[in-house]
């Protein structure tokens, strides 16, 4: 068993609930003590993102418990669907209920006939894999059981897929990548799944032309729109000049579509000028080393805005599994440097012993003790950071000047040795 001075890696139940919380009109039940559903919903507070959805949760006793009672469940649904008349009631088993084996497939089978709303199981109970898995599953399970079919195509338009509120930055992040659409091609964003959205959106899904996909575990439900309703997707994030550079001209492939060169040329000139002037800050600095700790996709895309920077990567931690879309999609690049969900003790021995110019990590990380000169948050757990101003970005143009500038601060406020 491990030992944390902080948090351990969240599980699927975890990334369920964070994953369905931030979409309005969404109703939740979850058969378990009041207790867990509360820790959870704390737990969305911390990552600096809006309740949206409703919460609800039977508690349960001993009773229910030692007898498999169920009764407190179906009245919930009961009592739910009577009073809001809400088109989706999600049913989800606590990590109590789940061990004891309750049946929520069949519970939601029993009681569809009674209600209205179309009952959704949710059968991350909380045993089955870490948060990601659980944001995977459920971001699949909203493109099958909500998606309707396309009455209405809107030309130029396109979804989301993978900006939830547990990645540290979503709420700037995905201001930049709409921003990139806009200034580059013209197109509007439909749906995000699902920071933020509705209910209504994600029915309308199908409306649009294509799905960006920006984490590994929006592959699955990707694939599911493409194959239900006939939508291409494209798997990426862009980080840094040439990475944005290279995002905008891999889409342009894809929608056939020219990108705006003039965009790109006035970014690229006003980017230039500040990467020189940090790599001239730097060059004096003898340990040029970088260590990345967070989620996949944002270490793996940071580490080249890193290089980018005149900076050497030393080392990729990310703090969790990968799933099978991320497995296959590791580059030999960052193959060798790259560990998945290590012990907070071997991360903190590891950072302890190994001296860097900077640290990028997630909020706990960061309270470790380390040998890093400078620090930088980009991840979570977040113990510190308020996230309320949506343009600060680490994605696209404007987040590789956002990074820069941060860097320039971080080394005026903490002078070379």
């Amino acid at each position: 068993m491990d030992f944390y001075k902080f948090f351990p890696t969240p599980s699927d139940r975890m990334g369920t609930i964070w994953t369905l919380s931030t979409i309005k009109d969404a109703y939740i039940i979850e058969f378990g003590p009041a207790g867990t559903t509360h820790f959870a919903i704390e737990g969305l507070m911390q990552l600096n993102a809006d309740h949206n959805a409703n919460v609800y949760t039977t508690h349960i006793n001993e009773t229910d418990i030692s007898f498999g009672k169920q009764d407190r469940l179906e009245n919930a649904i009961l009592e739910i669907d009577g009073q809001h008349n809400p088109k989706y009631i999600f049913i989800m088993a606590s990590s109590i209920s789940a061990i004891i084996g309750t049946d929520i497939d069949s519970i939601c089978y029993e009681m569809q006939s009674k209600v209205n709303a179309k009952l959704i199981p949710i059968t991350t109970g909380g045993y089955s894999g870490d948060h990601t898995l659980g944001i995977e599953t459920t971001l699949d399970m909203l493109c099958k059981e909500a998606v309707k079919e396309s009455e209405n195509k809107i030309e130029n338009s396109y979804n989301i897929i993978g900006n939830n509120a547990d990645i540290f930055n979503f709420l700037s992040d995905v201001e930049e990548i709409k921003s990139l659409m806009k200034n580059g091609f013209g197109f509007d964003v439909n749906t995000i799944f699902t920071a933020y959205t509705s209910i209504d959106e994600i029915e309308n899904t199908a409306n649009a032309n294509m799905n960006l996909v920006l984490r590994g575990e929006g592959i699955k439900a990707a694939k599911t729109l493409q194959k239900n309703h006939n939508i291409e997707y494209y798997y990426g994030k862009p980080y840094g000049l040439e990475g944005t550079t290279k995002w905008l001209r891999e889409l342009e492939k894809v929608l056939g579509i020219k990108v705006n060169e003039s965009y790109i040329n006035k970014k690229t000139a006003q980017i230039r000028k500040y990467l020189m002037t940090f790599r001239f800050m730097i060059r004096e600095v003898e340990n040029k080393s970088t260590i990345l700790v967070g989620d996949y996709d944002v270490v793996i895309g940071l580490a080249d805005l890193v290089e980018e920077l005149g900076l050497k990567v030393e080392a990729i931690i990310v703090k969790h599994k990968p799933c099978k879309a991320i497995k296959k999609s590791i580059s030999e690049k960052w193959a060798s440097l790259i560990q998945f969900d290590i012990s907070e003790r071997e991360l903190e021995n590891y950072l302890k012993s190994t001296p860097s110019y900077l640290l990028l990590a997630d909020g706990s990380t960061l309270e470790l003790e380390n040998s890093s000169r400078l620090s930088m948050q980009i991840a979570n757990p977040n113990f510190k950071k308020y996230s309320i101003y949506p343009h600060t970005p680490f994605v696209g143009y404007n987040g590789t000047l956002y990074m820069i500038q941060s860097l320039f601060e971080l080394n005026k406020a903490n002078p070379r040795y």
